[in-house]
């Protein structure tokens, strides 16, 4: 059950407990010592987990102001369909197709997709030094040629896994921000029927999370 579902359900049994109370009691008699314990937990509770959601509101507003700043800063790599920055459930992520990171079938990355690296790397620390970062890795469903055993699952983790040595090594951002991950050919956004819809599928998404109340995790940059 998540933050906000918990919240709901804890403010329901704390209304009907009250609501119980009162009307087995008209006359006002005090709860009992374990009926005031139970409210005074769900009350803080509640306290807290409202907390919770007003900072996930506040840190989502941060990656909402982030989201311009990076489009207008990818303009030209979004208009040619290289890259795209978008807002969803997981919080924003930046989506870039592989021939706009990496030489073709290679781990080394272009020139061009350094500096594009370093774009994100600079708002990562400085818009968003706290929020914890996943990188996603996606392929189309071709195998791998002359691969000597190499699937597309350590294919795609092969690619999360040099933008994440990219965002350490060169730019040293902390470590206990960082997650990664690969998928494969198992979620693809377009077709892997055509050329084009597989290099749309080859890409690696930046997956920046709004920021917790708990997270303490900072920058070296």
């Amino acid at each position: 059950m998540d933050c906000k579902k918990w919240f709901c359900f804890l403010s329901l049994v704390l209304f009907a407990m009250v609501g119980c109370a009162s009307a087995d009691d008209p006359g006002g008699r005090p709860l009992n010592r374990q009926q005031s314990e139970t409210l005074s937990s769900l009350q803080n509770e509640i306290l807290r987990l409202n907390q919770e959601l007003e900072g996930t509101a506040n840190s989502r507003e941060d990656l909402q102001t982030a989201k311009p700043k990076l489009e207008k800063m990818f303009a030209e790599s979004i208009a040619r369909g290289d890259v795209r920055v978008f807002l969803d459930s997981r919080g924003l992520v930046v989506t870039v197709l592989d021939h706009a990171l990496f030489d073709p079938d290679e781990t080394q990355f272009t020139s061009s997709g350094e500096e594009l690296l370093g774009k994100i790397a600079s708002v990562l620390s400085s818009d968003l030094p706290k929020n914890k970062v996943t990188l996603e890795g996606h392929t189309d469903n071709q195998p791998i040629e002359n691969a000597d055993g190499i699937t597309n699952w350590e294919y795609s983790i092969g690619r999360a896994t040099a933008v994440l040595h990219f965002f350490l090594d060169t730019k040293e951002l902390s470590p206990a921000r960082f997650g990664v991950t690969g998928y494969a050919e198992y979620r693809p956004v377009d077709s892997n029927a055509t050329e084009e819809g597989r290099d749309r599928n080859r890409r690696v998404e930046i997956v920046i999370a709004p920021k917790r109340g708990t997270d303490d995790a900072s920058d070296r940059a």
